[in-house]
């Protein structure tokens, strides 16, 4: 099997096959080191804009080692589908995948789920394979390497040096025959600084290291999410949903802090209130994106009415906020009293600042929104904004 074919598709489909994570066999219960796999996971990696396809080029040269692998990137940019992808495309694809996560553990719990332990560590304790033990073979996936402490991360470095462990109360020393992938969305450098890291991990770890785009800066793969998102959905749900290209065009001017994981809440929401098989406008342009008035609650921290109590609970919509203007009524700018107001999340906000600091120029509008030129037309379309010269 060809790597660099599996990884770089051309033509209609920029995509590769992830296959489905299943725990290992025999696995006992035991803390909470493992989430349950999103019901929106990606099974396919969408590569169509550049930064993508970068990334892919990448994993060609780092998948086929043994190499450890650093992901770094903000919440939602995929940081699992691509340490999947990078297990299934390495020599120890035939191995387990065992992903730890260590969000809701103290240093002791994440000690025992690593490196397990004898039957002498505790009166009463039987012997419990770790992480690691049972990642032999194939790839062990920390989802978040800076929440180890200090004492942890001295013994993953020992054991990324030698390719030796012990587990806790055993006086045996075992190999490890795991490749490790990290990954991170803190800042490694600031906490190195502050003594919070090991400088000899940090360099350990950067060898091979991914930083995965957000999503605002791969909006060519937005056609193909959304393509994806409504293929899974119909198939879960026995749908046959679609969005046209026009509605999609607020999509472009969103500045997606949660990134993939956000557009696909925003898509399903969009699938919710749809009245028929086919999307021609999304709910945020009628006044009813829950998720800007979220936003505005956290940024703000103060009371926000909530949503009117209805049967349907989920479809109630939010307290809108300001419904799009028809072109000719009223101004582009929002009146000097509403300035507190103005929400930079709010895609027709992003498109008339962009407007406004390129002088009415929709080609330079469009660089500073990374976005193209026809991508602007159909959100200047889309939301009634009448372009003039600023």
């Amino acid at each position: 099997m060809s790597t660099q074919t599996d990884l770089v598709k051309t033509g209609e489909q920029d995509r590769i096959s992830v296959p489905r994570f299943n725990p290992a066999p025999g696995r006992p219960v035991h803390g909470r080191s493992r989430k349950p796999h999103s019901r929106h996971e990606v099974d396919h990696i969408i590569a169509r804009s550049p930064a993508m396809k970068n990334i892919m080029a990448i994993l060609a040269r780092i998948a086929p080692t043994r190499t450890a692998v650093l992901l770094r990137g903000e919440p939602g940019t995929g940081k699992d589908v691509i340490a999947r992808a990078i297990h299934n495309l390495s020599p120890n694809r035939e191995g387990p995948f065992i992903k730890v996560c260590c969000d809701y553990l103290n240093n002791e719990q994440t000690l025992l789920e690593l490196f397990g332990c004898d039957s002498g560590y505790s009166p009463g304790a039987a012997r419990y394979p770790g992480d690691i033990s049972l990642a032999a073979g194939g790839t062990l996936f920390i989802s978040e390497i800076g929440h180890f402490s200090l004492a942890l991360q001295k013994r993953l470095l020992r054991m990324l040096q030698d390719q030796l462990y012990r587990p806790l109360g055993s006086t045996e020393t075992l190999p490890s025959d795991v490749r490790i992938i990290c990954a991170t969305e803190k800042n490694l450098e600031a906490m190195m600084v502050r003594g919070e890291f090991l400088p000899e991990l940090y360099y350990r770890i950067h060898i091979a290291t991914v930083n995965l785009p957000p999503l605002r800066d791969r909006k060519e793969d937005i056609p193909a999410l959304a393509a994806y998102f409504f293929e899974r959905y119909n198939r879960v749900n026995g749908l046959r949903l679609s969005i046209t290209e026009a509605a999609l065009a607020p999509l472009y001017v969103c500045h997606w802090p949660g990134n993939v994981r956000d557009l696909e809440n925003c898509l399903e929401h969009a699938a919710l209130l749809a009245a028929d098989d086919v999307i021609r406008q999304l709910p945020c342009l009628a006044g009813r994106c829950f998720r800007q008035r979220l936003n505005q609650k956290i940024s703000r921290q103060e009371e926000v009415p909530p949503a009117h109590e209805s049967n349907d609970g989920v479809l109630a919509p939010a307290v809108a906020w300001r419904p799009v203007t028809p072109a000719g009524q009223g101004t582009l700018s929002p009146p000097a009293h509403d300035a507190a107001l103005v929400d930079e999340d709010d895609p027709r906000n992003r498109l008339i600042s962009a407007l406004e600091k390129s002088g009415g120029v929709k080609a330079k509008a469009a660089r500073l929104l990374n976005i193209t030129p026809r991508q602007l037309y159909y959100a200047l379309k889309k939301l009634q904004i009448e372009v003039k010269k600023f």
